[in-house]
Formats: structure tokens, C-alpha cells, sequence
């Protein structure tokens, strides 16, 4: 595999999480006994990240007493509270020069899905409806039997005509060739609208750079946003991760 630095975005601020969120940063709360960035860490080691780089804000203060000594790369947003995530994603690339991982930090997910990418193309997970609520919408389009490539994202379903793919995961590849041009796309959308999401950048990146949209069916992974995603993940999600993690181990094949 082509050595890959995985970023991880983890500065927000968390509100929907209410007075949780203001303690705790959302990568940081704690879902089976670990915190949701040290079960994605865990994850990327063993799918064979190079290098990782986790990109803070709200109280990184957190992540830097959790990471101490190890060789987990923090890079700080000074303007996370007034920014959009593009903003994070802009400070994580600097500096990266080969291909690269992008994950959001409130995610857990089974290391099956680290399986749909192999660090050498543009590639943005999508997953078959998971009913979790909040859900970002993928659309693409293609020619019959071919890769389908992102033409938008939103949680808008009335954004386009026809029906979207799928869900956003929140895991996306992307080349060396595409990530040089990343960090010109998101300056070039940040200057427009400086609280953009990441997402929109990607969006932008497309319409110069394809993006393959891979379809994911059953693998379990949870976006925790507020209290009831938590509530959610815990009591259906979690098990499941473990289940697949299990079967990952012992080299099986988990049905969906």
C-alpha cells in the first residue's frame, strides 16, 4: 500500500451535544470504553496509515494530555469557532504532499470500511441508508456499470431531481495530485464563504478531480452528533462494530 496520511478533523464545537459537548469534544466522548479518536487511531494502525494527523479546536487541550508522547501529529485551528470544518481540513493538509485519508472525528465505525480504499485514488464512502437521522446525501452519476463519480452533497433531498446514492460515511480518499489541488479549492472556497464545510470543498474538487462514490451495504458506523445519536450508537450500533471487528480478527467474512 502507498504510505497515506490519515486526517482526522476534530475541532468543533460540538453544540448539539449540549452541556456534554461543552465539557468534552465529540471525538473524545467514550463509546465502550474508549473514546471515539482512539478507537478510529486504532483502526488506521491496523489498516496501515503512515502517518497521522489529527486537526483540534474545542478544548484541545484534551487531546493533547491524551496524546502525549505518542506520534499522533495535533494541529490546531485557531479559528474553529468561527469557521466551517473546510477551515480544519485546510490545516491538516499543510505540509502533506502524498496521498491522503480524511476522516471526520465523531465517528466510529467497523474496520471493514477502511477496506474500500487503498490509498491510490479519489475515492468518497457512501453508505446505503442507515436511519440514524441527520443524514448527508450523496448524489452520482456514471455510465451503466461504471465507477460513479460525486456530483453533490446535502441534506437537502429536494437539492437535486433524481434520488441520491446513499449516505455520507465521512471517510474520504483522495490522491498526492488531488490533495495539492485540495489545498487550492479549499482557499479558493473559504474566501467566498468562511464557515463552508468541508464537504462543499470536496464537492468544489470534484468538478476538476472525479471522486469515485463506493457504495457500502450493512457495514455498521455511526455519526454521533447529540445525545440521542449517542444513545443510538451504544445500544444498536456498538455491538455490531464489535461483531465485525471479532470476525476481522479471525479473518471472516460478516454478513450484512
Amino acid at each position: 500500500m502507498t504510505e497515506i496520511t490519515a486526517i482526522i478533523l476534530a475541532a468543533g464545537l460540538g453544540v448539539r451535544m449540549g452541556p456534554r459537548g461543552k465539557l468534552t469534544p465529540k471525538g473524545l466522548l467514550r463509546v465502550g470504553g474508549a473514546t471515539l479518536i482512539e478507537q478510529s487511531v486504532a483502526a488506521l494502525r491496523a489498516w496501515g496509515a503512515a502517518r497521522i494527523v489529527i486537526v483540534t479546536g474545542h478544548l484541545s487541550d484534551q487531546f493533547e494530555a491524551l496524546f502525549a508522547g505518542s506520534d499522533i501529529e495535533l494541529r490546531h485551528n485557531p479559528h474553529y469557532a468561527t469557521t466551517g470544518n473546510l477551515r480544519s481540513l485546510a490545516v491538516g493538509l499543510e505540509g502533506v504532499d502524498g496521498p491522503c485519508l480524511i476522516l471526520e472525528g465523531d465517528l466510529i465505525y467497523a474496520p471493514q470500511v477502511l477496506d474500500a480504499v487503498d490509498g491510490s485514488s479519489n475515492r468518497f464512502l457512501v453508505s446505503t441508508a442507515t436511519g440514524a437521522g441527520d443524514e448527508e446525501y450523496v448524489w452520482a452519476t456514471g455510465v451503466q456499470g461504471g465507477p460513479l463519480h460525486m456530483v453533490e452533497v446535502s441534506k437537502d433531498l429536494a437539492v437535486r431531481p433524481e434520488p441520491p446514492l446513499g449516505e455520507m460515511i465521512g471517510v474520504t480518499e483522495l490522491t498526492a495530485e488531488a490533495v495539492r489541488r485540495m489545498r487550492r479549492v479549499a482557499l479558493e472556497v473559504l474566501s467566498h464563504d468562511p464557515e463552508e464545510f468541508y464537504e462543499a470543498g470536496l464537492v468544489a474538487l470534484s468538478r476538476e478531480d472525479a471522486i469515485e462514490c463506493v457504495l457500502l451495504d450493512g457495514v455498521p458506523w455511526a455519526e454521533i452528533d447529540d445525545e440521542r445519536m449517542l444513545e443510538r450508537t451504544e445500544r444498536e450500533v456498538y455491538p455490531r462494530i464489535q461483531a465485525w471487528r471479532a470476525l476481522k480478527a479471525a479473518g471472516g467474512s460478516p454478513a450484512a
